[in-house]
């Protein structure tokens, strides 16, 4: 199912709405940021979102992340919600994500899942990764094993050892075995604190890139986000990595102002809703959703 334009343009309109207040939040607290991954392509082509794209991606380095999760709710207009593990026990995300009150945006995979859905922007916390590629790599699966365990919490991905969640579960046997022993062993919580243990060891390094850790090409170059330039986005102006192009071309590869149609993709959700209150079809998921819990 794909989006109208009217829905296309309504959610972007949302989507500079929230990435709006996380720039006054962030100028406020004076913690910096930058737009990464496909919100970075949307900025170097068309100095704002991808015209068929459906998200903004933000980065922060650990420190203003952690920052950021302390100190942004006291900050945050009421029409927002700021959603990570602790504020929202159910999110299956080990990232936040700043959500908008009166909102649905409710994917597939996610529908059961007893949390806020409203339409979001995405916060990655970046970390050093080591310059030496066998480090990175064990570094890399890791923390991708332990992000497996966060999400099998609340979002199982596996046919084997529970019921899947995602339209084509991984027929795997070893790593949802290991990921279910995990799961069972340790709480949540301390599965995030080994996540960020594990995605931050080598922040004392002296080394060339910061990543996600969890996604192995998202390299960007600390000079890049130590110097971090302002671009138009929209109707913001907002903090990009300094070579932009550069960490566009490293990650994608070959990018273009408009690739193929059938490379024009996005993810349109099972529901949205610009007003959950007034929204007929909003309300039958609302009443699913608490009969369900019922």
């Amino acid at each position: 199912m794909q989006y109208n334009q009217e829905e296309l343009n309504q959610l972007h309109d949302a989507l500079y709405k929230i990435l709006g207040e996380l720039v006054r939040v962030c100028d406020v607290l004076k913690i910096p940021y930058f737009i990464q991954g496909g919100s970075g392509i949307g900025a170097f082509f068309f100095e704002g979102i991808i015209p068929w794209d459906d998200d903004i991606d933000v980065g922060m380095l650990r420190k203003d992340y952690e920052r950021f999760l302390k100190e942004a709710p006291s900050v945050l207009n009421d029409e927002f919600f700021l959603q990570w593990m602790e504020t929202d026990p159910k999110c299956p995300f080990y990232f936040s994500k700043l959500r908008l009150n009166n909102t649905l945006y409710v994917t597939e995979e996610g529908h059961n899942i007893d949390m806020h859905q409203g339409i979001s922007v995405d916060v990655f916390p970046f970390d050093k990764v080591p310059d030496n590629h066998f480090l990175q790599s064990m570094q890399f699966k890791l923390t991708n094993f332990l992000q497996c365990c966060f999400m099998g919490k609340d979002m199982w991905l596996w046919k084997r050892f529970g019921k899947p969640m995602v339209k084509e579960p991984d027929d795997g046997f070893v790593k949802p075995l290991l990921v279910k022993i995990v799961d069972v062993c340790c709480s949540k919580r301390c599965i995030y604190r080994m996540l960020a243990k594990a995605q931050s060891m080598f922040n004392s390094w002296n080394t060339t890139f910061y990543n996600m850790v969890v996604m192995p090409k998202d390299h960007i170059e600390v000079e890049s986000i130590d110097n971090a330039q302002t671009l138009k986005f929209g109707p913001l102006m907002v903090r990009a990595p300094r070579d932009l192009e550069k960490y566009l071309r490293r990650h994608y590869g070959n990018i273009k102002k408009y690739p193929p149609k059938e490379k024009q993709v996005n993810h349109r959700p099972l529901y949205l809703s610009f007003d959950a209150k007034n929204d007929d079809g909003a309300q039958e998921y609302v009443y699913y959703k608490s009969n369900r819990r019922t």
